[in-house]
This record gives C-alpha cells, sequence and structure tokens, in this order.
C-alpha cells in the first residue's frame, strides 16, 4: 500500500488525491482498466458500489462536508476512476468569498474553482497525512 492508499481490494482502490492538496478528495480507481460501466466483470459493479459508499461514510464520519460530490472520469487515465469530493462550509465559504453565488450552488464550478485554488487553501501535508492515517483505521473498523 503507498502512502495515498486507504483501502484496497482485488479491483478497486480508494486514495487520498495525489493531485489536490485537499483532505478528504478521495479517488477510487480500477485495477482492471476497464473504459465504461458495461465493461465490468462479474461481481465488480457490487464491488464498486461498496468502494462508493465506503468512501461516503468515511467522509462523513471524518469530515463532515454538508455535500459530497462524486464523479466518473476517463481523460488524463482511459481507466475509468471516480473522484469524491466533500463539499464543506469552509470550502463554499472560500468559493463564495471569489465568486458570486446563492443556493442552489453550482456543484461542477465549486469543483473547477477548487482544482485552481486547492494549493491555497491552507491545507498541509500533516493535514493531508492526518486524514490518510483516521481514513485507514475507519475503513480497516468498516470493512471488518
Amino acid at each position: 500500500m503507498d502512502f495515498y492508499t486507504i483501502w484496497e481490494s482485488a479491483h478497486f482502490r480508494l486514495s487520498q488525491s495525489y493531485d489536490f492538496r485537499f483532505p478528504g478528495y478521495l479517488f477510487v480507481e480500477c485495477h482492471s482498466g476497464v473504459r465504461r460501466l458495461n465493461d465490468f466483470g462479474p461481481g465488480e459493479s457490487e464491488e464498486l458500489a461498496a468502494v462508493l459508499k465506503l468512501g461516503e461514510r468515511l467522509l462523513d464520519l471524518l469530515i463532515r462536508p454538508e455535500r459530497i460530490y462524486v464523479l466518473k472520469f476517463g481523460e488524463s487515465d482511459d481507466r475509468i476512476h471516480f473522484h469524491l469530493i466533500p463539499r464543506t462550509a469552509e470550502l463554499l465559504k472560500s468559493y463564495l468569498d471569489e465568486r458570486q453565488g446563492s443556493p442552489p450552488y453550482n456543484g461542477a464550478l465549486i469543483t473547477a474553482w477548487l482544482w485552481a485554488n486547492a494549493g491555497r487553501l491552507g491545507h498541509s501535508d500533516a493535514d493531508i497525512q492526518d486524514f490518510i492515517s483516521s481514513a485507514q483505521r475507519m475503513s480497516e473498523q468498516l470493512t471488518s
């Protein structure tokens, strides 16, 4: 298991983002290299649902976000993968300090803003490591 990995199975890995300095920004990566949901083999769809549920549960318990965004991609890496992004009150405030907005908020615009500004939000390597350590311990409890 590498520094960022929180939980791993034969088919999937749940990890803290290695691209964005934001505790709780999670990746769900598929080991098999499939490009579409229809390409999953037996049991993989059910396991994907379980790992997405695990990621969301970890965020609810450890971050307590107001919303959790789930995005499916396959651009920079052809393999299907998902981003789970905790939209906290603090993230929303930082976004609104620079942008106009009122409810209902646009999650896509907030996500794009986070991608451009994650480094400015002040999260340290220690913040990231603390989240990873807590998420690893919690995932062991939730999956055993």
